[in-house]
């Protein structure tokens, strides 16, 4: 019985051009690169300056603290601190007033005003909004989750690199409102529940230094107390208010870890 026998250089001749099929330049290779802005277990300290947009009866200007613990690349817990006014300084006030009303005085209240439209209506009984409709966030204090699904580089005309994250956050937290009343004083409507949702996104300048822009939504009860009139009782207005911020931010990262490496698909 004879045996036959296949060369090797056949098999070879073969088996190459199914490896170079299979080493196409269309297929999806999957590589570890490094993260060289990586957050995890980094403590970051951010300030902001800030306006609410979209209002269009008040407009305020704010100021707001921030300060993060980013659990891992995707997750951090913010607690935050945001104020248009002094805190605990009111002006003057009024005796025998039901909610504490005070007199004008903007040197506490330099965040807080209203815009042309108000000025505009607030002498037409049938047009001027409701006290409801005024009352605005002074303080604010709260916490935030931030979840962070995209990173990302990018490059402006192919000048440098530029390192990015875009995020998500929500919370809720307790903050102090007011309002102005058509003869000028200041009325203190309590302290409420405040629940906030948003995004943004942070670029990086440095391990330690980035840039921030917020959009956020802050969601309160409005409760205003109409005193008596004439021989009537008095009332209660109340409103869900939505005051939305757009904030610009500096933040500085310190701690954390050394840059890892990360699974790219690309």
């Amino acid at each position: 019985m004879k045996t036959t026998r296949i060369p090797v250089a056949i098999l070879c001749a073969l088996w190459l051009p199914a490896a170079a099929y299979a080493q196409s330049v269309n297929e999806r290779v999957h590589v570890l690169q490094k993260r060289d802005y990586s957050v995890k277990g980094k403590f970051e300290i951010g300030l902001f300056g800030g306006l609410t947009v979209g209002d269009v009866f008040t407009q305020q200007f704010a100021h707001t603290l921030t300060f993060d613990y980013h659990v891992n690349e995707a997750l951090a817990i913010e607690a935050l601190w945001m104020s248009s006014k002094l805190p605990f300084a009111n002006g003057t006030r009024i005796a025998g007033s039901g909610q504490a009303e005070y007199k004008d005085d903007k040197n506490f209240r330099w965040g807080e005003t209203y815009t042309g439209a108000y000025d505009q209506v607030k002498s037409d009984a049938q047009l001027s909004p409701s006290n409801a409709d005024l009352v605005m966030l002074s303080n604010y204090i709260g916490v935030a989750v931030q979840f962070s699904p995209i990173y990302g580089k990018w490059s402006l005309f192919n000048w440098g690199l530029g390192h990015a994250d875009i995020y998500l956050t929500a919370g809720g937290g307790v903050a102090t409102t007011d309002y102005r009343k058509a003869n000028g004083n200041w009325v203190d409507t309590g302290t409420y529940f405040v629940g906030s949702f948003g995004g943004g996104f942070r670029i990086f300048l440095a391990r330690w230094l980035a840039l921030r822009l917020d959009l956020r939504d802050y969601t309160f009860a409005a409760r205003v107390e109409v005193p008596a009139q004439g021989g009537g009782g008095g009332t209660v207005e109340t409103k869900i208010r939505n005051s939305l911020y757009l904030m610009f931010g500096v933040c500085l990262l310190f701690g954390g870890e050394a840059p890892v490496e990360i699974w790219s698909p690309y």
